[in-house]
């Protein structure tokens, strides 16, 4: 960690624990900083489809009637552990009677199935009040550096951020920029994962997976040429929109050129 590096708290809406914090730094690093760790912590976090996230829990405050609820079956659990132990006491003394000591055990082992049974049922009380008031965060780093260091022009618009050297894992505030969507989706044609697959990509050849004829294909062309709707002949000849595009703009059946056949006929 850079010590020199500027740092930048997120806020992430209504905090229910005062003490926990997210600091975000320019180079793209988070920290943490919690009641039992005051001095902060650096977060690897993980991945979701390459991009660093972060993630953490926060919780709601209790309601009052459930806390005295819990609080009132909890001082029941104390009682009768505190009866236990004075039977317990009552087994220890030398002067107990038998028939007494046997009513003892009996009712410590009573106590015992029901301390038990009480713990656990408000254990299981206790997991789920605690996981109706549990509410999820997940924060994209590349995300969140931007909306700490990098002014919006226009947020209206803008509200996707890019990798300038396309490295989802590098953060640094100089490699991010607020796009909008149809800048996000052109990047993603220029980015060199995508072209080294265009490039690697073995070539179809369009007649091996074509339900169409050579001649049905010379008879959409021509349909298309006179301006007739894809979506029509993709009903008529039972193939998708999709295929009718690409045969009208050449990725399919290019060996056939229109002008090849007028000039046959």
């Amino acid at each position: 960690m850079n010590n020199s590096e500027e740092w930048k708290v997120y806020q992430f809406g209504e905090s229910f624990d005062e003490t926990y914090h997210l600091y975000f730094s320019k180079y793209g690093e988070v920290k943490s900083f919690t009641k039992n760790n005051p001095e902060g912590k650096i977060l690897k976090g993980s991945l979701r489809e390459g991009y660093p996230i972060i993630s953490f829990t926060q919780f709601k405050p209790i309601t009052e009637s459930v806390k005295a609820n819990f609080d009132e079956q909890a001082e029941h659990i104390s009682e009768i552990r505190a009866e236990a132990r004075e039977l317990k006491k009552i087994i220890k003394k030398k002067s107990t009677a038998g028939k007494d000591l046997q009513n003892a055990v009996a009712r410590i082992e009573e106590l015992a199935k029901e301390i038990k049974s009480r713990v656990s049922r408000l254990s299981r009380q206790r997991q789920k009040d605690l996981k109706s008031r549990a509410l999820y965060y997940h924060l994209l780093v590349h995300k969140a550096v931007a909306e700490l260091f990098i002014p919006n022009d226009d947020p209206e618009n803008k509200k996707f951020v890019i990798h300038k050297n396309f490295d989802k894992k590098d953060n640094r505030v100089e490699n991010l920029s607020w796009a909008t969507k149809d800048e996000v989706v052109k990047r993603s044609f220029e980015s060199p994962k995508f072209i080294s697959y265009k490039i690697s990509k073995p070539k179809k050849d369009p007649t091996s997976v074509s339900k169409l004829s050579y001649s049905e294909v010379v008879l959409i062309k021509r349909k298309l040429k006179k301006g007739e709707p894809a979506a029509r002949l993709a009903r008529r000849f039972g193939v998708s929109d999709m295929q009718i595009h690409r045969i009208k703009t050449g990725e399919n059946w290019s060996d056939i050129q229109l002008s090849l056949i007028n000039n046959k006929s």
